[in-house]
């Protein structure tokens, strides 16, 4: 971290350093006995006038965490840290500069950032953005700009996210630009076959009008035909480029990474981000209305339990944070059941709570964070979203239920036992109801010798896979799938079909528009 210091001239000042960082982490580590976010709005409103803060992160009551502890595991985190004189005091000083400037740096290219010296960097914005965040609620006209701590939050902005520019000017513009609810897919050329089905489901099973914005990355991501068919076909659809508000050049997205970023250029404040290969049994508007998704923010939902004895996850989580939420200790992570914690087929977030933790999620997925040291110990995007929001100390629910199987008893051989319960990850909601499952209709969306729609008669939980067949040994936690559930199940599978003899007329450029006719 200081290897421009030469050791051989500078030992005694190599030395300072190293005190004063270890003070300063201290600072801004340190935690009060009581775990729980503290910071009340109400006390910061008074004499009847409303003010508007940009984030307002849930205020956890902890009787009513327990309450709900049946149903969600929900992250109990430190409460923000305050910015204050003393602090403005101190990294004005010689040695406070010298501090600072490591954190506002932004690390070269191909090579492994300190998420240490990220996650110091990102509590501290955090604890600058709440206090500006109080200032210009009170008076959204006020020139803060002069403010001497204004510098230390740019330089920090600067560092941490400079793919936010230039499309908005700070962190402060993101919310401002956003309203209301809506869907978010992110949607390529090979994901349009999903995403056309089950948009079509959300409209015409579910008869879910909840506006949709789909995302693709640049100009060649998604074919014109494609594009046109979805704007023309579905009502309250929007298509959105990302690369037009996100920097490519620190992000270089190719998958999985532009989902945060999706979610943060949304028009939407509150979002519902959805992998294009889910399919939902139950309106997905009933999101927002989830009691863990209410009193945290953000609602998250477990992967499948998988290779047991997994140390990397937690080992490397344990050298960049200093301090953690109520949910580390006891998730199957760090008690070495899963090395699967989070299955990121669906989040929903409000930005307006949960923005500092998605920006966080964000960063986790920059190219030079994932490729160099992210997804070295994770499997793609998915563990960046909970992980991400520890960084920040931001409040979040998993829905407590493990992912289970959806379809029907095996066949045998590569379709798997007839004892079993097999077919694609099923997750189900606070009631244990199934809701959403992921890898699309197909028994195997991946077979190269055709496809084939699974049987959707059956679902289990459990946590004993066959990993090779996706089934669940588990023989004591197989259900009937609920009549009413099959049959948006098989309507969804008859919308597919319709799709596929559509898009065989798109590819022969023979599909008749309907804004054309």
């Amino acid at each position: 971290m200081f290897s421009h210091i030469k050791a051989f001239r500078w030992p005694i000042l190599a030395v300072s350093l190293m005190t004063v960082i270890m003070l300063f982490t201290w600072q801004f580590d340190r935690a009060p006995a009581k775990s729980v976010n503290t910071f009340d709005a109400a006390s910061f409103i008074s004499n009847g006038e409303l003010y508007k803060l940009q984030v307002q992160e849930s205020v956890l009551n902890l009787s009513r965490v327990e309450e709900l502890s049946s149903k969600y595991d929900i992250a109990v985190t430190h409460p923000p840290l305050q910015w204050t004189e003393q602090d403005l005091a101190f990294f004005k000083s010689a040695a406070g500069e010298t501090v600072f400037s490591q954190l506002a740096l932004i690390p070269e290219a191909h090579l492994p950032p300190n998420f240490a010296t990220i996650t110091a960097a990102e509590r501290l914005f955090k604890a600058l953005f709440l206090h500006f965040d109080k200032i210009l609620a009170k008076d959204p006209f006020q020139d803060v700009q002069h403010d001497p701590s204004w510098t230390f939050f740019k330089r920090l902005e600067n560092a941490l996210y400079p793919w936010i520019y230039p499309y908005w000017d700070n962190v402060f513009h993101i919310n401002n630009h956003t309203s209301g609810k809506g869907i978010v897919l992110c949607v390529g050329n090979n994901q349009f076959k999903f995403a056309a089905s089950t948009i079509r489901a959300i409209r015409e099973v579910y008869h879910n009008d909840l506006p949709i914005e789909v995302f693709f990355i640049r100009e060649n991501d998604l074919d014109i035909a494609k594009r046109h068919y979805l704007t023309s076909e579905f009502d309250n659809l929007t298509l959105m480029k990302l690369d037009d508000y996100v920097d490519d050049y620190y992000t270089k997205f190719g998958g999985w990474a532009m989902k945060p970023f999706a979610m943060l250029a949304s028009r939407f404040s509150e979002i519902i981000m959805m992998d294009a290969d889910v399919f939902f049994f139950q309106d997905p508007g009933m999101l927002f209305e989830d009691e863990g998704y209410m009193m945290t923010g953000s609602l998250f939902y477990y992967d499948r339990t998988l290779f047991p004895n997994w140390t990397k996850g937690p080992d490397w989580m344990r050298s960049f944070l200093p301090s953690m939420s109520s949910f580390v200790p006891k998730s199957r992570w760090f008690r070495g059941l899963s090395s699967h914690e989070q299955e990121s087929g669906v989040v929903v977030m409000d930005k307006r709570k949960a923005l500092l933790g998605l920006l966080s999620v964000c960063k986790m997925n920059g190219v030079t964070e994932r490729d160099e040291v992210v997804y070295k110990h994770v499997h793609g995007d998915k563990e960046t979203y909970w992980v991400g929001f520890e960084v920040t100390q931001t409040p979040y629910a998993f829905v407590k239920s493990y992912a289970g199987v959806i379809g029907s008893y095996g066949r045998g051989a590569a379709d798997g036992s007839p004892e079993y319960i097999c077919g694609n990850q099923i997750h189900l909601d606070a009631e244990g109801k199934p809701l959403w499952l992921n890898g699309g209709l197909y028994r195997n969306k991946h077979a190269k010798d055709g496809l084939e729609y699974l049987n959707f008669t059956h679902f289990s939980t459990g946590d004993d896979w066959d990993f090779g067949t996706n089934c669940i040994k588990n023989k004591d936690t197989v259900h009937d799938l609920d009549p009413v559930q099959r049959v948006y199940a098989l309507v969804s599978v008859e919308i597919d079909k319709k799709r596929m003899l559509d898009q065989e007329l798109l590819d022969k450029n023979a599909w008749k528009f309907k804004d054309a006719m």
